[in-house]
């Protein structure tokens, strides 16, 4: 059997000045250690040469049009740029951590029936084998209400139209993947036949005062929806 791969995102800083490259990762660290270190120590610590170095430094400097070092020390310029990589990698770290702890869009189907309330069992982890309202992430581009609408559909077969935005749920711990914020719109059924599809193992309607387990917080949100309006 074929070993999985895992895969992750790297993003290197590159300096630029009037839209064109100037600095990368290895100039920054070949600027760093020779500050630290002077041009054979910088050698050594970056297990180069001190052609190697040098050689670096000349096409840093030909890309700069100024001269960055100097027997054996980093000139303003070289200082400045060294400054000016480091500001800009903290920047991007910050923005990197960020960005990935931005909370994820998803959206919830209340549909009801004759008393019942429209349910899927989850074929995946969390929470597989229990009880939640269809429901999933908005994908870029796309409306919360053609979302909602997208994943009913996809997970019990029923075509369905909003009638209105039951409430917002945000408590960032929810739901054990993240902080998932998720829209709760009460539906109503169009057409289809109910049928599990997706990440869904089955779907069917189950009275609402006798409900199964339930995932995440979906019992609130149920609670939430049923509720007399007004309130």
């Amino acid at each position: 059997m074929a070993k999985s791969m895992g895969y992750g995102l790297r993003a290197d800083p590159v300096l630029t000045r009037d839209g064109t490259d100037v600095a990368d990762q290895t100039d920054y660290r070949t600027l760093m250690s020779v500050r630290d270190h002077g041009l054979e120590g910088a050698a050594k610590d970056l297990d180069v040469t001190c052609t190697t170095v040098r050689r670096r430094l000349r096409k840093l400097e030909r890309r700069l049009g100024g001269q960055v070092h100097h027997r054996g020390d980093l000139t303003p310029l070289g200082l400045e740029l060294l400054v000016a990589m480091e500001r800009n990698i903290r920047l991007l770290s910050e923005q990197m951590e960020h960005l990935w702890k931005k909370p994820t869009l998803t959206c919830d189907g209340f549909a009801s029936r004759g008393g019942k309330v429209l349910l899927v069992k989850r074929g995946r982890d969390p929470y597989k084998g229990s009880y939640a309202l269809p429901g999933g992430i908005v994908e870029y581009g796309e409306s919360a209400e053609d979302c909602v609408v997208r994943e009913v559909l996809e997970e019990t077969g029923l075509r369905t139209s909003v009638k209105r935005l039951v409430g917002v749920f945000s408590s960032p711990d929810r739901d054990p993947r993240g902080h998932f914020v998720t829209l709760l719109y009460e539906l109503e059924i169009t057409g289809g036949k109910v049928m599990g599809g997706d990440d869904a193992e089955s779907a069917s309607f189950y009275p609402m005062d006798d409900l199964p387990a339930l995932a995440f917080d979906h019992h609130l949100m149920i609670g939430k929806a049923m509720e007399p309006r007004g309130r």
